[in-house]
C-alpha cells in the first residue's frame, strides 16, 4: 500500500513538473513572459560578464528615475531595489542554457517543494495522508498561478522551508544549517520566514528553544541589516521607493522611511494596523477562501500554521503595491505558503482519525479538484492563453497559430539586432533581448546614461505594434498607451529608420541607411493603426 501512495506521488509531480515546463515553455515562444523575466536574467547574465546584479531595466523603476526624473542608468545594482544574493547560484545555469533556465527553474522548484512536503507529511502522519496533503499542494491556485508566471525570489522558498522543517523533523543538522542560511538570502524581507519557523518551533519545542532563539534572530537580524545597512550602499529605493508604495499608509506626510521607521509606525498605530489588514474586505475574504480550499480551510483553524505565516501574511496584507500582493496568480503567496501547507501537516498529525470518514475525504476531494478547475480557469499570467481568452469582457482571444507565427515573425525581426547593441523595446520581446548591457522598456525611455556619465540614445529599438494596438479599440486604457507610443515614434523617426517590418513587429535603427522596404511597410502599419 505504501508503495501505491507514493506512485500516486511520483506520478503526480511528474505530471505537474511536465505540464509546467510545457507552459513554460508556451508562455516564452509565445512572447507571453514580460519585464520581470528580462530583469533578473540581465542581472544574472550581467554577472556572468563581471557585472553582477546590475540591470538598466532594473534602473527604470528606480527612484533617482521614477521620481527625480533621471535616465537609466548603466551600472545601476538591483540590490538596492532588491537583496537577492542566492541568485548567484543559478549563474552557471545561465551560461549553459540562457534565457530558458529562469521558467523552467521556476517549475522545478516548485515540484521539489511538492516532493519535500510528501517527505515532511509521511514521517508524520499515515501514507494515504501524506499523498492527500501533496495532492492538495498541486491543486492549490496559490501554487501553481505563481509558477506559471515569469521568474520570481520568491519561488525559491517553498523548497527552502520545506526542506528547514525537513531537518527539524530529522535532526539534521547540515540540512538544518543550510537550509536556514538560504531562507534569508532569497530576498531582503524572506528572513521574516526563518523568525515565524522561530517562534513556531520554540512553542511546540522547547527542549530546542536555543535553536528557535539562533534562527529568530538570524532572520530578522538580516532582515534589519538587508533594509537598513546593505541596500541603501547601492540606492535609496528601499526607503524612498518601496517602503512608501506597500507602507506609505503608516508614515504619510514623509518623503522616505526605513523598514525600522515603518515598523515603528506600524506598531504605534494599532487602528490603522488592523483596518489595513482587512481592506479591502472583500478582496481579502477571497484571497482566504482560495487560500484555504485545497486545504479544506484547516490552516486557519491549526495554531502551527498561524505561528508560521502569521509574520509573512501579516506583510501580504498590510502591502499596498502595484501588483496587487493579494491576487493568487502573483508571487507574493509563496510567502504564505510554506506555512499555510506545513501547518496543515502538523494539524491533521494530531487528528489522523477525523481522516478516516470517507464523506470528508470526498469533500477533501472536491476541494482539490474545485480549487484546480478555478486555478487553471482563471488563466493565471496567461500561461493558457492558447486555450482560454485573456479576456472575456472585452473578449480578447487568439488561436495558438496566430500566436505562434506571429512569435516567430517577432524573433525573425530582433534577431537582427546585433549583440550587444542598446536596445529600448516592447515588454513581450524584453526577455528575449536581455542578453546585452542596455536594455530598456519602450516607450518610457530610449534614452540611457552610460558609466560614464554621459547621456546616450539607444542604437535599436524594438516595438511590437501588433501587442500595443491589439486591443486599442476596445480598452480605453491601450488606447491611451498606443497614443503615447504614436507620439513617441513620430518624435524619433528623423533619426531612427526602420530596418526590418514583421507581422507588426518593427526594429528601427538609429543613423542607420534606411530601408526602402522596410520604411515602406512601416509607414503602411502606421497608417493602419487604430
Amino acid at each position: 500500500m505504501a508503495n501505491q501512495w507514493n506512485r500516486t506521488v511520483w506520478g503526480t509531480a511528474l505530471l505537474f513538473g511536465l505540464l509546467g515546463l510545457a507552459l513554460q515553455w508556451w508562455r516564452m515562444s509565445s512572447l507571453t513572459s514580460s519585464m520581470d523575466q528580462g530583469i533578473l536574467f540581465q542581472i544574472l547574465w550581467n554577472g556572468l560578464h563581471g557585472h553582477p546584479f546590475e540591470s538598466t531595466l532594473s534602473s527604470q523603476l528606480s527612484t533617482n528615475v521614477v521620481h527625480a526624473g533621471e535616465l537609466p542608468r548603466l551600472g545601476y545594482h538591483r540590490l538596492g531595489q532588491h537583496f537577492t544574493p542566492i541568485l548567484l547560484l543559478w549563474m552557471p545555469l545561465i551560461a549553459a542554457f540562457g534565457k530558458w533556465v529562469l521558467p523552467m527553474l521556476q517549475v522545478v522548484l516548485i515540484t521539489g517543494a511538492g516532493l519535500l512536503l510528501y517527505q515532511l507529511a509521511k514521517g508524520l502522519v499515515n501514507r494515504q495522508l501524506a499523498t492527500m496533503l501533496t495532492l492538495a499542494f498541486y491543486g492549490a491556485n496559490a501554487v501553481i498561478g505563481p509558477m506559471l508566471g515569469n521568474f520570481a525570489d520568491f519561488s525559491q522558498l517553498p523548497f527552502a522551508v520545506f526542506a528547514l522543517l525537513l531537518g527539524l523533523q530529522q535532526r539534521r543538522s547540515w540540512l538544518i544549517a543550510i537550509a536556514a542560511l538560504a531562507i534569508p538570502l532569497i530576498r531582503e524581507d524572506t528572513g521574516v520566514l526563518l523568525v515565524g519557523v522561530g517562534i513556531w518551533l520554540a512553542v511546540r519545542d522547547r527542549s530546542r528553544r536555543w535553536l528557535a532563539a539562533l534562527l529568530m534572530l538570524w532572520g530578522g537580524g538580516y532582515v534589519l541589516l538587508a533594509t537598513n545597512v546593505f541596500m541603501p550602499l547601492f540606492s535609496e529605493d528601499s526607503s524612498k521607493r518601496f517602503m512608501m508604495e506597500n507602507y506609505g499608509s503608516f508614515v504619510e506626510g514623509q518623503g522616505q522611511a526605513s523598514s525600522l521607521e515603518v515598523l515603528g509606525q506600524v506598531l504605534q498605530k494599532p487602528l490603522l494596523l488592523l483596518q489595513e489588514l482587512i481592506d479591502p474586505p472583500g478582496k481579502t475574504l477571497r484571497y482566504f477562501a482560495g487560500m484555504g480550499l485545497p486545504l479544506l480551510f484547516i490552516p486557519f483553524i491549526a495554531l502551527d500554521s498561524w505561528l508560521l505565516m502569521a509574520l509573512p501574511l501579516m506583510g501580504v496584507l498590510l502591502a499596498s503595491s502595484f501588483n496587487d500582493p493579494l491576487s493568487l496568480s502573483i508571487r507574493y503567496t509563496y510567502l504564505v505558503v510554506p506555512g499555510l501547507f506545513a501547518g496543515a501537516v502538523y494539524w491533521w498529525s494530531r487528528h489522523q482519525e477525523l481522516f478516516e470518514q470517507r464523506r470528508l475525504r470526498r469533500v477533501w476531494a472536491g476541494c482539490i479538484v474545485l480549487s484546480l478547475l478555478l486555478g487553471l480557469s482563471s488563466n493565471p499570467n496567461n500561461s493558457l492563453s492558447l486555450l482560454i481568452p485573456d479576456s472575456i469582457n472585452p473578449w480578447s482571444y487568439r488561436s495558438p497559430a496566430v500566436q505562434w507565427n506571429h512569435a516567430r515573425a517577432a524573433m525573425a525581426a530582433i534577431n537582427t539586432i546585433p549583440e550587444g547593441a542598446s536596445v529600448s523595446a516592447s515588454t513581450p520581446l524584453i526577455p528575449h533581448l536581455a542578453a546585452r548591457p542596455v536594455l530598456i522598456r519602450f516607450p518610457y525611455h530610449v534614452d540611457y546614461t552610460d558609466r560614464a556619465g554621459v547621456d546616450r540614445s539607444v542604437d535599436w529599438i524594438a516595438i511590437d505594434l501588433d501587442y500595443h494596438s491589439r486591443d486599442a479599440r476596445r480598452v480605453a486604457k491601450h488606447r491611451r498607451s498606443l497614443e503615447k507610443i504614436k507620439a513617441r515614434l513620430d518624435a524619433l523617426e528623423a533619426n531612427n529608420t526602420p530596418q526590418v517590418v514583421n507581422d507588426g513587429v518593427v526594429a528601427l535603427n538609429r543613423g542607420a541607411k534606411s530601408n526602402p522596404e522596410a520604411a515602406q511597410a512601416y509607414q503602411q502599419l502606421r497608417q493602419q493603426l487604430p
